[in-house]
Formats: structure tokens, C-alpha cells, sequence
């Protein structure tokens, strides 16, 4: 039997309209209506009055349930696999803790959709898992993908784990592992092709070929601009493109983003400037990418790098220093779940859309609002009155 939950007056925000004073109506998981005054019998009437409802938020890029927060400790991290500088075979499915106090933090500050990848230790780390983050039901049916995107990184990471083993020394060794991991799964390819029962099956080169074919898009960690460029040019050799996270100097080649189309996920913002490659940190970097003409901006926090409540938080500074007001909701609403392809159940309060939502006692961007209820999949999953203020 389907439950039906009526939420009325509140100041809502459909992220992909205007916003209006009005209702919403939910049935079962699913969201029934969405207007200025609905007329409807429910099982369970809300009255939100001078409340604020939001989608639930969509975090693209963060380590929770694979990375704990005791980074010191290989027990608490399952987020890099360093055995080899390519791991295309491995996937954060097989590596997530269910019951990480991360996904409990992450309903509690109204994220309701957590996009998992793996670390950015290895060239190429393996493939994403994209989580519903409903607490109340078996891991296994909180997943939304089990492949969400193949995690790729340039720069300082990969040098400082494998120089190691001496198998990569610098950038330019980076760069040949990506190009001759690339040809390695094209020449399986023809191999299986050409003589199949003589090709034995292999999880590395079926996953890049993936990739090589457009079915699972290639999200890079790149900081620095000269690595973004090296990944372009690298890509347009194999006639495919990637999406960047961190983006840290994304605002030197801008222009470059936005003639070619490119998706970025920038952040974490709140971060020091403790390595080299993020020197050129700056809060204006979403600002000046809007201006520029990319497209589907995010915000990311990289939880646990920083703490997956500081979301919100990021887009207020954001905007401070010179993102629109309207890109910066939906940096961390519909632009990400558009970049993960769930945007037909996520990111806004649509009809037909999944009833993920939150009500805050003031605007997102207000520094000082408090998210005090989430409700994943039409269920109240957090209720600050109950349980406290915990963030």
C-alpha cells in the first residue's frame, strides 16, 4: 500500500522553474504534484509554512563508505588500489561500508544522492557507484548505478604513490600509461574480434573499452590547466572526451571548457593550498566558468576531504565571488544528477521525479539555514527535532 504525504505552504523550490509559494504531494516514492495549491486527500498533511523546500542535494564526487576518516589507517580506506598505476578492473561497488557515519552526516545536511568513486592514487582507479542514500533499506537497494563513471587522474597523485615502485616518475610517464592502456584494450578488441575462442576474457581492457566506446564516461581528477590540456590532447586521439573534477585552475582555460563542451566538477574550495598543483586555488573559478559557457557546473566536496555538510556552503562562497545565484543551486541539485544521467529521477521537484527532497527553515545559500527534514524515496529520513543537531 502506497503512502501519501501532502506538504503544504512551503516556499518551494523546483531548481528547474521558478520558485513559488505552494505544495507538493507525494504518493508512495514517487512525487504526484508539485503546484501553487493542491487539493488532494493524504494520508499525512505537512503544514510548512515559511519553510523552504529543495530537491535533495546530489553530491557527484566524494570517498564516503569507501574512504573513513581515519586516513591514517588502512583499515578505514579501501579507496585506492595501489598494487598497479592501472586499475580499470576494480569497482567502488566492491568496496563500500554500508553502515560508514559519513552516509548518516550526508541525510542529516539534506544530500540524498552520493555519486562514490575511487581515489585518484592510480593514472586509471576504477569504475564509480552512484547511492541513493537511503539509510533504510540493504545497501544493495540503495543502488541507482552500479557504474556511474571510471575514475582517470593526472598530476601529483599518481607520481607520489607509484615513484615508489619507480613505474611512474613524473607527468609524462602518467600520460604514457593512459595512452598505452588505451591501445592495449583496442588491440583486445581486435583480438576478440578476429579470434575470440583463442581471447580469454579481461575485466581491465572490457571496462576502458567502455570508455573507448562511449558507454561509460571518463571522469579525470586534473588540477592543474597544463594537465587538463594533456588530457584533451589525449582524448582527441582516441575521438572521445572526458568530464574533469577538481578543476582547480579550470578558470586559466576556460574558454578552451566551453568551445568544446566539457562537464567540470570543481572543488573541494575549502581546502589550504597544501600541494603544488592547487596554488592557483580560487573561489572564483565556478564564477568564471559560468561566464565563459560551461555548461552543468558542479560543486563537489570530496567527503572526506572535507565534510560532506559543507556542500551548501561551498555554493554560498561561490557565489560571493561571482556565480549566479541560480547556477550555484543547481551545481549541487540538477547538474549533477544531468552529469550522471539520473537526472530523469533526481535533482529537482518534478512530477514523476523520485520524492527526494528537504525543508530548511531558511534559503540553502543563507549560510545559517538549517536542514530539518530529509525525506529520501517519499520516507522521512531525518528529523533534526529528533535527532539533534548533529552537523
Amino acid at each position: 500500500m502506497r503512502v501519501s504525504t501532502l506538504i503544504k505552504n512551503a516556499h518551494i523550490h523546483p531548481v528547474t522553474s521558478k520558485d513559488f509559494i505552494g505544495d507538493l504531494l507525494i504518493e508512495g516514492s514517487k512525487i504526484l504534484d508539485c503546484s501553487h495549491k493542491i487539493f488532494a486527500q493524504a494520508d499525512a498533511v505537512f503544514d510548512a509554512t515559511g519553510l523552504h523546500c529543495y530537491p535533495g542535494m546530489v553530491e557527484e564526487h566524494c570517498h564516503i563508505g569507501i574512504h573513513g576518516e581515519k586516513t591514517n589507517q588502512n583499515s578505514d580506506n579501501d579507496t585506492n588500489e595501489w598494487s598497479s598505476p592501472i586499475t580499470a578492473e576494480v569497482r567502488a561497488l566492491d568496496g563500500i561500508k554500508p553502515f560508514d557515519h559519513g552516509f548518516i552526516d550526508a541525510i542529516g545536511a539534506g544530500v540524498t544522492t552520493l555519486n562514490i568513486y575511487p581515489g585518484s592514487a592510480n593514472p586509471m582507479g576504477g569504475v564509480g557507484i552512484t547511492l541513493k542514500n537511503d539509510l533504510s533499506v540493504p545497501y544493495e537497494d540503495r543502488i541507482m548505478l552500479e557504474e556511474s563513471g571510471f575514475k582517470m587522474a593526472m598530476g601529483e597523485n599518481p607520481k607520489r604513490v607509484h615513484s615508489q615502485t619507480k613505474t611512474i616518475m613524473t607527468r609524462m610517464a602518467t600520460a604514457e600509461k593512459i595512452r598505452t592502456a588505451f591501445k592495449e584494450a583496442l588491440d583486445y578488441q581486435a583480438k576478440k574480434e578476429k579470434e575470440p575462442e583463442k581471447t580469454p576474457f579481461d575485466m581491465k581492457h572490457e571496462t576502458l573499452l567502455k570508455v573507448l566506446n562511449g558507454q561509460l564516461n571518463a571522469h579525470v581528477h586534473a588540477h592543474q590547466a597544463d594537465d587538463i590540456m594533456t588530457v584533451l590532447r589525449i582524448f582527441d586521439e582516441f575521438g572521445i572526451k572526458p568530464m574533469f573534477e577538481h578543476t582547480t585552475e579550470g578558470h586559466l582555460v576556460a574558454d578552451e571548457l566551453a568551445q568544446r563542451e566539457i562537464t567540470v566538477a570543481v572543488g573541494p574550495m575549502f581546502t589550504a593550498r597544501y600541494k603544488m598543483e592547487v596554488n592557483n586555488r580560487t573561489m572564483k573559478t565556478p564564477g568564471v566558468l559560468e561566464k565563459a559557457g560551461v555548461k552543468h557546473i558542479t560543486l563537489i566536496t570530496d567527503c572526506p576531504v572535507i565534510p560532506i555538510y559543507d556542500l551548501p556552503i561551498q555554493a554560498t562562497m561561490a557565489v560571493k565571488n561571482g556565480l549566479s545565484q541560480e547556477e550555484a543551486i543547481k551545481a549541487i541539485t540538477i547538474n549533477p544528477a544531468i552529469n550522471l544521467g539520473i537526472d530523469d529521477r533526481v535533482g529537482s521537484l518534478e512530477v514523476g521525479k523520485d520524492a527526494d527532497f528537504i525543508l530548511t527553515d531558511r534559503e540553502l545559500l543563507d549560510p545559517t539555514h538549517r536542514v530539518l527534514y530529509t525525506y529520501v524515496n517519499g520516507k522521512l529520513a531525518y528529523n533534526m527535532k529528533e535527532e539533534g543537531l548533529t552537523i
